[in-house]
């Protein structure tokens, strides 16, 4: 478990000497320390974890259309479309919570899909990132490195 601490007024801080966002909130993040100071680095600071969920459920085919596909190896197009509709809605839902924010972008964004089990042909994607804001006209992103965990 981690513990906050609030830094002093001139104590540091990568250029930074206001870290609340628009809303007089402190900003929220899922980023590691590493990804965080590359941020900070390009000239950007986080605003805040920004979010979006859509949970669809797609209808099961008429049992004409399930017969004329038995043994077939067919796209179900309904299906395919509502993947890609549920996936466009969490996406626009977690720009939407960016753009309230007033941000400039979004970065270190994970989308997951997940089917459920408590519904037949219902699936859920999920899109979370960290809104960022820039600290200055001349954003410099440097060119990436290598890196090699030594996590396991």
């Amino acid at each position: 478990m981690g513990t906050a601490v609030k830094a002093e007024p001139d104590a540091g801080g990568g250029g930074v000497s206001n870290w609340r966002n628009n809303k007089k909130q402190p900003f929220t993040s899922d980023l590691s320390g590493q990804d965080f100071w590359t941020l900070i680095r390009a000239g950007y600071a986080p605003l805040g974890m920004v979010m979006g969920s859509c949970v669809y459920h797609i209808a099961h085919q008429r049992m004409g259309a399930k017969i004329g596909n038995i043994g077939r190896n067919v796209e179900i197009e309904q299906f395919t479309q509502a993947l890609y509709d549920a996936r466009e809605l969490a996406m626009s839902r977690m720009q939407a919570e960016a753009e309230a924010l007033h941000a400039e972008g979004i970065v270190g964004v994970q989308l997951r899909q997940h089917s459920h089990t408590w519904g037949s042909h219902t699936t859920e994607f999920f899109a979370i990132g960290t809104a960022v804001r820039p600290l200055r006209d001349n954003h410099i992103i440097e060119r990436p490195t290598m890196v090699l965990s030594l996590d396991s």
